[in-house]
């Protein structure tokens, strides 16, 4: 979603590059940024698949469906799990058994078992801290579990307003670097635009539409992308005459644009349009 710029988010890159080389660096990262910037995407360009283990907090509602959904991405072989299992004394525990992220696992052995068998040797990457249910301060117990007691490399992907005034002191003492990510907006414009179905067409409207943009402050790469698609929507039903008429199609833009961006804001409701 967002084209991967080096100079606008270096301090990010080279700051991961710097922890994930480190061998029991004793804290994680928090990696933070307003909704939609590109948070995940950078994190999951900067570090390859073969480097993290990558998971989504998404829905999850207890800290015992964190520990599974850590442990099946660590292991996700069938019948390494099965091996694993067996080698705790579990052997009518199969390795099936193992869900991502769909409850606890079956057993106290295997409660055990997902606590404390992990692989340190990648960095685990924890997303969508906000859309999840679990209490802050016991999900910050566990993830400083996985950062102290195996020594991994954990990265925490959270959205700002998440972790404004809430434990503060509890957060201060997991996250040894909170690095805030920006948005490259420019260069995610003229990459939507490319990619879009109608990039010809757009060059009439493309600096109004940018500039729209920049007017609304908003900083989301997701709503960009969203209003570029139905952008080039509206010009697929604007007749060459019409198209043709500068001034008139830069009038229906400006409005265009400052309706759709306000709207998924949340700032306007369809009955007010």
């Amino acid at each position: 979603m967002i084209t991967d710029d080096k100079q606008t988010n270096e301090h990010l890159r080279s700051y991961i590059n710097y922890y994930t080389g480190l061998k029991n660096p004793r804290y994680a990262v928090l990696v933070k940024g307003e909704w939609g910037v590109g948070k995940t995407h950078l994190i999951k360009n900067i570090l390859k698949d073969d480097q993290k283990f990558y998971v989504s907090l998404f829905g999850l509602t207890t800290i015992q469906e964190v520990h599974s959904a850590v442990f099946v991405k660590m292991y996700p072989n069938r019948s390494r799990l099965k091996k694993i299992l067996n080698w705790f004394g579990s052997s009518s525990m199969k390795a099936n058994d193992v869900t991502l992220a769909l409850g606890p696992l079956v057993g106290n052995i295997a409660n055990a078992l997902i606590k404390e068998k992990v692989d340190n040797s990648k960095t685990i990457v924890f997303d969508d801290l906000e859309r999840c249910s679990i209490n802050l301060e016991d999900l910050f117990g566990a993830i400083n579990k996985y950062v102290e007691h195996h020594g991994c490399k954990v990265i925490v992907i959270a959205h700002d307003d998440k972790l404004n005034d809430e434990l503060t002191d509890k957060k201060e003492k997991i996250f040894g670097q909170v690095i805030k990510v920006t948005p490259d907006i420019e260069g995610a414009f003229n990459q939507f635009i490319s990619k879009s179905k109608a990039p010809i067409a757009f060059e009439a409207i493309k600096d109004i539409i940018y500039k729209s943009f920049l007017a609304s402050e908003c900083k989301s790469l997701r709503i960009l992308d969203y209003m570029i698609n139905d952008c080039a929507r509206l010009l697929s039903c604007i007749p060459d005459k019409l198209y043709n008429n500068k001034r008139l199609l830069s009038e229906i833009f400006v409005l265009f644009t400052a309706l759709n961006i306000n709207y998924r804001l949340g700032k306007l409701k369809a009955k007010e349009i």
